[in-house]
């Protein structure tokens, strides 16, 4: 869609199939995923790839919404099951699933915004979130990092920033 290379990108995929109609491992999703990528120009600048070889379940008050060329594992059937004009929860009780989320520039200022909340509310001193998310689970260095990460993306997306990181 977006042919820039200044981007943001989240993919999400759950129980893909391989060719042969077996559930493909992480890697080969994985694999798979770069090897379409180094073929295009349209890879992101930051893109995070999330993998899960389990398909999403199919709640049990699901309604029949799956033709009857839908499997019970979500796979596309070579014929039709005759018996049934649409299917539920009791006939497909799972699908894979994939997403992409990909935004251009357009997020900078919901980073910008985050990074200053960071800045403000947990790394500078006396910040009143430090206690929260201490409580978490998260040290000072851990935001720090976090606010690193944030600002090369800002950086990144918008090379005329002034926004400049607190270890420079």
């Amino acid at each position: 869609m977006w042919k820039t290379l200044q981007a943001v990108e989240s993919l999400t995929i759950h129980g893909a199939h391989e060719a042969g109609g077996k559930r493909a491992s992480v890697s080969e999703v994985n694999n798979a995923v770069q090897a379409v990528y180094s073929h295009t120009m349209t890879r992101s600048r930051f893109s995070h790839l999330s993998v899960a070889t389990c398909p999403l379940p199919i709640p049990l008050p699901f309604p029949s919404i799956f033709g009857n060329l839908i499997g019970q594992c979500g796979e596309l059937l070579g014929n039709p099951i005759s018996s049934y004009p649409s299917r539920g929860s009791l006939d497909v009780h799972s699908i894979p699933m994939a997403a992409r989320l990909r935004s251009s520039s357009a997020v900078l200022p919901f980073l910008e915004k985050r990074l200053g909340n960071l800045r403000r509310l947990g790394i500078q001193q006396g910040a009143i979130g430090t206690q929260v998310v201490r409580s978490w689970g998260f040290g000072n260095d851990d935001l720090v990092d976090i606010g690193e990460n944030l600002s090369k993306m800002v950086t990144t997306l918008d090379p005329h920033s002034e926004v400049s990181s607190d270890s420079d």
